[in-house]
C-alpha cells in the first residue's frame, strides 16, 4: 500500500509548477490594510488621558478605577488574541475580521454615549480590547502569509507608517478638543475607526493570489531521490530487534506485557478523552512544548510588557526630578523620534536583516534598552538623559516591530495565528502581574529608580537566556545536519 507521503510526492512530480505566496501584487494592498488596522486600533492609545479626561472628572473616577480599566483592556486583548485561532475553525478570516471590527467600532462609538463607569469599562475596556486582540493577530497573520522574502521590508514599512500616524494623533486630538470638545472628539475618533472595515475588505485570502513558479530541475531530482527513499523504506523489514541480554527479563511476564514493553505496539481504536479533545479544538497543544516555553515566545511578551510599564512611569519620574513640562515633552518626542528613525532604518536594511538573524537583532535591541535605562538612572545631566531617551526609542522599535517576525521565524506558517495567540496571552498575563508588582516596589521604596531596576532586570534576563538558547539550538541543528548527511551518504551506498 502506497503511503500518503509518497502520493503527495508523486503528485508534485507530475506538476510542472508549484504555488507560492505572491510577495507583492495584492500583498501590497494587504500591507495597506494592516496599516489601516494598526492605526485605527492603536494610534490613539497614547491620547487616553486627553480623550477621557472630562468623563473621568465628571464621574469622579479615581486612579484605582483607571488602573482597573487598563487591566480589563489588557485581559480582553490577551484572551481575544489567544482564541483567534480557535475562532478561525468556526468562520473564515474575513468574517472573523468583520465581526471583530464591528465589536471595536461599537466600543469606540459607545464612548460617545457612555454615562457611567460600567459603560466605560464595557466600551473602552472590553469591546475595544477584544476587537484589537483579534485584528492585531489577523493583520500580522495575513501579512506573514502574503510575504516571505519581503516580509521584513513590508512589516517595517507597515510599522513605520503606523508610527507616523501615531505621532500625528496627539496633534489631531488637541486640535479637535479645542474646536469640538470632548464628545465631538470621541465622535470623530469613532468615525475614523470605521475605516477598519476598509481593511477587512482588502484582506483577501492568500489562496486567491498564489503565484505559479516552475519547478527547477534540481528540485525534481530531489523529489526523485525522496521517492526512491520511500520505495526503499517499503522494501525493508522494520522488525524490532530484541537483545539476548533482555531475554532474562521475560520470565514471569505475560505475552501482552512483553510485547508492549519491547515492541511499542499502538493500541487500535484508542480515542482521545472528551476533555483533551475539547482542549485541542481550542488551542494548538503542540506549540506548548515547542514554542510557549521558548525565548521566541516569552522574550517578546516580557519585553513589550516591561516596555509599556516603563513608558507609563517615566513622565511622573521626570516631574519628580524637577523637569518642566516642556522638557518632559521633549524627552517623549525624542523617544518617538528614535522609534521612527529605527523603523525607517529597518525598511532600508531589510535585505540584510535575515542574513544577520531576526532574533539576534531583537536581542541587540533589548540590550540597548538595558544600557539606555541604566544610563538614564546614573546620569545627572538633562542633555545626556535626553540622548538616552533617543536610544530607548530605538530599543522600543526593535521590541515592537520585530516581535511578529521573531514568531514567524520560530513556527511553521500554518501555526502562526496560534503562536500569536500564545504571545498575546503571555503579554496580557505578564502586563497584569508585573505592573502591580513594579508599582508596589515604587510605593514601598518611594523610589522610581528601584522600580526601574526591577524592569531592567527583566530585560537583562532576556539578554542572558536568549543567546544561550540560540547557542544550544545551533549546536543541535549542526548535529542533526551532520547525522542527516551521514545517513544520506550511507543510503546512496546502499542504492548503488
Amino acid at each position: 500500500m502506497v503511503s500518503e507521503e509518497k502520493k503527495e510526492l508523486s503528485n508534485l512530480m507530475e506538476k510542472k509548477y508549484k504555488l507560492v505566496p505572491p510577495d507583492g501584487g495584492w500583498g501590497y494592498l494587504v500591507a495597506i490594510s494592516a496599516i489601516i488596522s494598526f492605526s485605527t486600533t492603536t494610534a490613539f492609545g497614547g491620547c487616553f488621558g486627553m480623550m477621557y479626561d472630562d468623563f473621568i472628572s465628571s464621574v469622579s473616577l479615581n486612579s484605582a478605577s483607571v488602573t482597573l480599566l487598563m487591566g480589563i483592556f489588557s485581559a480582553s486583548v490577551a484572551l481575544a488574541g489567544f482564541f483567534t485561532s480557535a475562532l478561525l475553525n468556526i468562520m473564515s478570516m474575513r468574517k472573523l475580521a468583520f465581526v471583530s471590527s464591528l465589536i471595536f467600532a461599537c466600543g469606540t462609538l459607545g464612548t460617545v454615549i457612555m454615562t457611567t463607569p460600567i459603560m466605560f469599562f464595557l466600551t473602552a475596556g472590553m469591546c475595544q480590547g477584544a476587537g484589537l486582540g483579534v485584528m492585531f493577530n489577523l493583520s500580522c497573520t495575513i501579512v506573514n502569509e502574503y510575504f516571505i522574502e519581503k516580509r521584513v521590508l513590508v512589516m517595517s514599512f507597515v510599522q513605520t507608517a503606523t508610527g507616523v500616524i501615531a505621532m500625528i494623533a496627539p496633534i489631531f486630538v488637541k486640535w479637535s478638543l479645542e474646536n469640538y470638545g470632548s464628545k465631538g472628539t470621541l465622535l470623530l475618533i469613532g468615525g475614523i475607526s470605521l475605516n477598519i472595515f476598509v481593511a477587512v475588505l482588502l484582506m483577501q485570502p492568500v489562496q486567491w493570489h498564489m503565484k505559479k513558479v516552475p519547478i527547477e530541475a534540481t528540485e525534481k531530482t530531489e523529489l526523485n531521490n525522496l521517492l526512491e527513499v520511500e520505495a526503499n523504506k517499503e522494501d525493508r523489514a522494520e522488525t524490532p530487534i530484541l537483545k539476548l541480554s533482555d531475554l532474562t527479563d521475560l520470565e514471569g511476564t505475560t505475552t501482552k506485557e512483553t510485547l508492549d514493553k519491547y515492541f511499542d505496539i499502538p493500541e487500535k481504536g484508542k480515542k482521545k478523552g472528551g476533555l483533551r479533545k475539547a482542549i485541542e479544538s481550542v488551542i494548538d497543544t503542540s506549540l506548548i512544548k515547542t514554542f510557549l516555553f521558548s525565548c521566541s515566545s516569552f522574550g517578546p511578551a516580557l519585553s513589550i510588557a516591561a516596555d509599556g510599564i516603563y513608558i507609563v512611569m517615566v513622565p511622573p519620574c521626570l516631574y519628580s526630578m524637577g523637569w518642566s513640562q516642556e522638557s518632559v515633552a521633549m524627552a517623549i518626542t525624542l523617544y518617538g523620534f528614535g522609534d521612527l528613525a529605527t523603523r525607517v532604518l529597518f525598511t532600508g536594511i531589510s535585505k540584510w536583516m535575515y542574513k544577520i538573524g531576526i532574533q539576534k537583532i531583537y536581542v541587540i535591541g533589548v540590550a540597548i534598552a538595558v544600557l539606555s535605562r541604566i544610563g538614564m538612572i546614573w546620569s545627572n545631566s538633562q542633555i545626556v538623559i535626553l540622548v538616552y531617551f533617543t536610544f530607548m526609542g530605538m530599543a522600543h522599535c526593535s521590541i515592537a516591530v520585530l516581535s511578529p517576525l521573531v514568531i514567524a521565524e520560530a513556527v511553521p506558517p500554518e501555526k502562526f495565528t496560534s503562536a500569536m495567540g500564545f504571545y498575546l496571552l503571555l503579554f496580557g498575563v505578564l502586563s497584569m502581574s508585573i505592573g502591580p508588582a513594579v508599582g508596589a516596589i515604587r510605593d514601598i521604596t518611594n523610589s522610581y529608580a528601584s522600580a526601574f531596576y526591577a524592569l531592567i532586570s527583566l530585560y537583562a534576563l532576556i539578554c542572558v537566556l536568549w543567546p544561550i538558547e540560540m547557542i544550544i539550538k545551533s549546536r543541535k541543528q549542526r548535529k542533526r545536519v551532520e547525522k542527516e548527511d551521514y545517513g544520506s551518504s550511507e543510503l546512496k551506498k546502499e542504492l548503488k
